[in-house]
Parts: C-alpha cells; structure tokens; sequence
C-alpha cells in the first residue's frame, strides 16, 4: 500500500515537473542596470519573467551568463534571462558568445537551463562557472528516485 502511495506522488511529482518544462519562467536582469544583485538571483528578489520563444519552432531556455565589459568595469557581472533556443543552433553558448561579443563586450561563461528559475548559478571572481544550482540539484535528485522507485516496482 504505501509503495502504491508513494509511486503515484512520484508520478504526479514527474508531472508537474514536465507541465513546468514547457512553460518556464527565469530571474531576470542585466548587470549594467542591477549591478551586484544578479550574483543572488533569489535572496536578492530579482525579477522574474515569463519566457515566450521569440522564434517560431524555438524553445524557451533560462541564461546564467559572466559578462566582462571592457572599458566599463562597473557594468561587467552576471546577466540572467530568458532566451530562445532556435532549431538550427546546436551549441547555444557557442551562438550566444558569437551574437553578443564585441570589441568591449566578452561573454566569459554561458549556462543555460530549461526549468523555471534554473538560472541561479553562481560565478568566480574570473568569471567561470560554479557550482550547479539548488535547483537542479534537488531536480536530478527527484529523477533519480523517480526511477529508483520503477525499478523496485517492477521487480
């Protein structure tokens, strides 16, 4: 009985978890306009935004990303937002660099996500990418037992 109640939270966990990928919202902002604050998306209360694909056939995806502006070192920071994964990129950090670099703007890292509010990832001093985020983490976790919890069912 109780394995019967525990796989049907699991299932309606999955669910919503699928409902959420298709429809996700991402902290929002840039440093140029918020500073420091995008380094802490969520104790910060950065706002968030619902995120439309911007091309026909794209898919929404949440950015974490270091910008280093060159010349302006109080704009260089971290930029979160929603961006649209068009189906002729394969490598979107790589087309994310190549759009938005410039003679005073480097992208030093790119992370992207596609569950609402996974763009919480932290940077290093030098701009690289930290460790993944809360949110993922507890993501992979729920998967994990997710397909723990089949296994065990089907044996």
């Amino acid at each position: 009985m109780a394995a019967k109640i525990l796989c049907s939270l699991v299932c309606v966990l999955g669910f919503v978890v699928l409902v959420t990928c298709q429809d996700i919202s991402c902290y929002d902002c840039d440093p140029r306009n918020f500073g420091s604050d995008c380094g802490d998306p969520v104790g910060n209360n950065v706002r968030v935004s619902r995120c439309t694909p911007a091309v026909e056939n794209g898919t929404s995806l949440c950015l974490s990303a270091y910008l280093n502006f060159t010349g302006s070192p109080n704009d260089t920071g971290i930029y979160r937002g929603c961006k649209t994964l068009r189906q002729d990129v394969s490598n979107f950090c790589d087309w994310f660099v190549e759009e938005n670099s410039s003679q005073n703007l480097t992208v030093v890292s790119c992370e992207p996500c596609n569950a609402t509010r996974c763009n919480t990832i932290g940077f290093r001093e030098d701009g690289s990418s930290g460790a993944p985020s809360f949110t993922t983490a507890i993501f992979v976790i729920l998967m994990n037992a997710m397909l723990l919890l089949i296994v065990n069912l089907h044996e």
